[in-house]
């Protein structure tokens, strides 16, 4: 028997308007959906609930429940166990989807479990998507990259604990800064005492109808709503 193709589908950041077609046509054609679930959010299922056509009650819909731990062994035997599940299923001769928020190159948890399962000889394809700084950029009108300037992606919460924070703001051009999930606080004090609010905006749920922007000192004035959201906000600095 033919095996299946293991498909990490983007989902973009939020709204169903942000996949693309190609991410359109593989759901419809794959009846098995992989999606990330935590006790926070399902934004992946919500937004390709929302797609025309796409019946979801005809699929085999699956959560995954990674804990985010830091603890590496952990990590590592949850990703293996979410292989295993959608092997399974290829071995079958039925494709996968696995859906990622953003851009399934940046920071994706699909992308990780597509490692282990291609190590193991099945297909995999990835579908590319919109990633949430430029969904940020775009709702607060401003271009990422101006000629030759340079642009520094970074992961706040790790660059926060491990002390690089500092150095990587000293950087020449723009930075995003992304995955500021536990540490949104600290990180707004330290971009402050550089001197750098003045020219950061912070974007939460960038495409959704809740979005929010904060430019400039208005990050200074966040409510402890605006800090619960943190999980999906993106700053931009520069």
């Amino acid at each position: 028997m033919e095996k299946g193709i293991f498909y990490p589908v983007s989902t973009g950041p939020g709204s169903a308007e942000m996949l693309t077609l190609q991410a359109v046509r593989i759901l419809r054609e794959c009846e098995i959906i992989f999606f990330p679930e935590s006790e926070k959010n399902t934004l992946a299922l919500d937004s390709i609930s929302q797609i025309s056509g796409l019946d979801l009650s005809k699929k085999t819909l699956i959560p995954c429940l990674f804990s985010m731990t830091a603890d590496k062994e952990k990590s590592a035997a949850e990703y293996e166990k979410i292989a295993r599940d959608c092997q399974s299923f290829l071995n079958k001769g039925k494709s996968v989807a696995m859906l990622s928020i953003g851009d399934v190159t940046l920071y994706s948890t699909a992308a990780r479990t597509a490692i282990l399962i291609q190590s193991q000889g099945f297909d995999v394809k990835f579908i590319p998507g919109v990633n949430s700084f430029s969904a940020a950029a775009s709702s607060a009108l401003i271009s990422l990259c101006e000629k030759d300037e340079k642009l520094t992606i970074i992961p706040g919460d790790a660059f926060y604990t491990e002390g690089k924070l500092e150095d990587a703001l000293k950087e020449d051009g723009k930075k995003v800064l992304m995955k500021m999930g536990r540490h949104l606080r600290e990180i707004i004090s330290i971009i402050e005492e550089y001197k750098l609010i003045q020219n950061a905006i912070l974007v939460q749920k960038a495409s959704l109808p809740e979005e929010k922007i904060f430019r400039g000192k208005e990050i200074l004035l966040m409510t402890e709503d605006d800090f619960e959201g943190a999980y999906l906000s993106v700053m931009i600095v520069g």
